[in-house]
């Protein structure tokens, strides 16, 4: 059955291939609840296939979820599923909600005692955190992992919906999520026609460090009539140097807000051969908004794509 749906699966995630996704869950759900309503069996299985290509499968929804990312945390209050909730890891600070939850540390100091103590039905895990022994050990114990980590607009979307499909709070979906692909559609076609703009996108100054094209970023500055100067690096936050930025010679360096406030770039002043210093064209953005695989992300980049176009027209901002 998945066969027919993903007639190529080397092929990026599109918006069909996440509504197969969905599809099929919802033909598992409702072949079962018609079962249930013919026989009374207490019986509603549901099936999903998480960002691994893995089969998840549930016996019934999950009432107790521990989830090991930040932008987890934001995607399961957005599924309807912030009260299912029991706990999460450190930095999961959104929505104000999700600080009263119990933190089982980071990815670095995990307390596997304390995840166990919360009697999780359902844990959902971010890959790239590449700690796997930690997951192993929870599976051990006959606890569910679905994975994480959508790689696309239409990712983000359906990762929210599968969360609410595993959570059995499908009427309960943040009503915006129906509207992000559109926002983001018009922002597109908003900033089709301006001159592309050259980008450093730099998340660190010493060294300094910025992200390449697989990140989220370089895909939203391709809305905003942008470019990742960065985007063929191998690695996903590469460290660059001066001489390497010298010579790309961005028009506009971006960076994020630290805890609100802009960051010290002073740095930059000595390089006036760069025509963003030359023209004071850096642009700040809330990196919890904008690196977090979330409805916040998805919402926020026409107001990203009118920062960086401020900086087009000359402003710094």
């Amino acid at each position: 059955m998945r066969t027919a749906c993903y007639p190529n699966a080397e092929k990026k995630e599109t918006h069909w291939r996440s509504w197969c996704r969905l599809f099929l869950a919802r033909v598992v759900a409702s072949g079962l609840s018609f079962g249930l309503w013919m026989t009374g069996t207490a019986f509603a299985e549901i099936r999903v296939v998480d960002d691994f290509g893995r089969d998840v499968v549930l016996a019934e929804p999950a009432r107790r979820i521990l989830s090991l990312a930040p932008h987890i945390t934001e995607n399961l209050f957005s599924a309807g599923a912030g009260d299912r909730v029991v706990g999460v890891v450190d930095h999961s600070d959104f929505p104000p909600a999700a600080n009263n939850l119990p933190s089982v540390g980071s990815y670095v100091h995990f307390n596997i005692e304390g995840a166990l103590a919360l009697a999780p039905d359902l844990v959902v895990a971010w890959p790239s955190s590449r700690n796997g022994e930690i997951l192993n050990r929870l599976e051990r114990h006959g606890i569910t992992v679905y994975f994480s980590e959508p790689r696309t607009f239409d990712g983000v979307m359906e990762n929210i919906r599968e969360l609410a499909l595993l959570a059995g709070t499908e009427d309960a979906v943040d009503p915006r999520l129906d509207q992000a692909l559109a926002k983001i559609a018009e922002a597109r076609h908003r900033f089709a026609d301006r001159p592309v703009l050259d980008v450093f996108y730099q998340i660190w100054s010493e060294p300094l460090i910025t992200l390449n094209g697989e990140h989220f970023i370089s895909r939203i500055l391709e809305v905003c009539g942008a470019r990742n100067l960065f985007a063929d690096l191998s690695i996903i936050a590469p460290r660059v140097s001066m001489e390497a930025v010298i010579e790309a010679n961005p028009d506009v360096i971006i960076t994020g807000l630290r805890d609100g406030m802009r960051p010290d770039m002073s740095f930059w002043r000595r390089w006036t051969m760069v025509k963003a210093v030359e023209q004071n064209r850096f642009v700040y953005v809330d990196s919890d908004v904008m690196h977090r695989h979330t409805l916040r992300m998805l919402l926020g980049i026409p107001g990203f794509c009118s920062q960086i176009d401020m900086a087009r027209q000359g402003s710094s901002g």
